[in-house]
């Protein structure tokens, strides 16, 4: 009797909240469309991307800044997963563990004090992400003005078959 309860509550519940979503005017698709992330000719955009915000590049782009090796490359995510596999030669800077107050001292110094206008591309794990897109906020509210997002992150570039470094073997 208590499952059978439980099971028609369970059904008036996923009725009600379908219902609701079909008429809701910020209605949830049921099936999503998602892009194939290893194409890399476009770049990924936050839904919650602000017209202000740093630029957003593709994988094409990450990789050509990359070769060309006068960019600063930021791994906001946590110091544990940028140990298990990041872009080669970027920095870690965890956006969850930032300091309060004043920033800059702190950035630069752990940038090793960038030239002016120093290309800084900013990456979290990847769509599913958000730190980069905060840290490029952060970077640009403190004054530095040549930032770029890669929002496919980490993601993208070790699924596309680039070079990953890695500082320890970790479970996937």
């Amino acid at each position: 009797m208590v499952v059978k309860q439980a099971v028609i509550l369970l059904l008036l519940a996923v009725i009600l909240g379908l219902g609701v979503n079909v008429v809701s005017p910020t209605r949830i698709a049921y099936v999503g469309e998602y892009r194939s992330i290893t194409k890399g000719g476009e770049p990924v955009i936050p839904p919650d991307a602000d017209p202000g915000d740093p630029e957003f590049i593709a994988l094409d782009m990450a990789i050509m800044d990359h070769q060309a090796g006068d960019v600063i490359f930021i791994d906001a995510r946590d110091p544990e997963e940028f140990a298990c596999g990041t872009i080669p030669g970027a920095i870690n800077i965890p956006f969850d563990y930032l300091p309060d107050g004043d920033l800059r001292p702190y950035l630069d110094s752990a940038m090793s004090y960038p030239e002016e206008g120093q290309r800084i591309i900013t990456f979290c794990s990847g769509e599913e992400c958000d730190l980069s897109l905060h840290m490029g906020r952060n970077l640009q509210a403190e004054g530095y003005t040549n930032i770029a997002i890669f929002f496919g992150g980490a993601r993208e570039w070790e699924l596309a078959g680039l070079e990953m470094e890695r500082r320890e073997k970790c479970d996937e």
